[in-house]
């Protein structure tokens, strides 16, 4: 059974001093748990970051808007897609967010052939946009989780 990459996005993203998460969620569609794969803050006040994996986490959370289809996995792609994504530093440069975080770790994805060509330079473009222009923009690859 294949698996599914995707870009979660939590938070709506309205206020830009709080800007939407995005994390990397892989699952087996229609199951809606999956592996979280993503940095979260843990010093503010230096906007310092660190890598979490959480497996078997559900898909459908509270603050989850929706997820962004990005790239069908065998079971092998899947282990290496998981160590690309640990090998990425986490942001502790007091500049960049866990977005930025998410735009580099697709670059390297690319160059693994992991994810289509041109994911990160899309993606690049959506850093800093709310949830709703990012919706708009994925098209038919977003999956809204209050209809999953």
């Amino acid at each position: 059974m294949a698996y599914q990459l995707s870009i979660e996005v939590f938070g709506s993203g309205e206020d830009p001093n709080h800007r939407s998460h995005w994390g990397f969620m892989i699952h087996q569609p229609p199951n809606t748990t999956g592996d979280l794969l993503h940095v979260r803050l843990i010093d503010l006040y230096r906007l310092w970051y660190e890598f979490e994996s959480r497996s078997n986490t559900d898909i459908v959370d509270m603050q989850a808007l929706g997820l962004c289809r990005l790239a069908e996995l065998t079971p092998q792609q899947r282990l290496q897609v998981i160590q690309v994504i640990k090998s990425e530093p986490a942001p502790r440069d007091g500049s960049r967010k866990c977005q930025d975080w998410v735009f580099s770790t697709l670059i390297s994805l690319e160059v693994e052939e992991l994810v289509p060509d041109g994911t990160s330079e899309f993606w690049k473009g959506m850093v800093g946009r709310t949830a709703r222009e990012v919706e708009r923009s994925i098209g038919d690859r977003w999956t809204a989780l209050d209809s999953v």
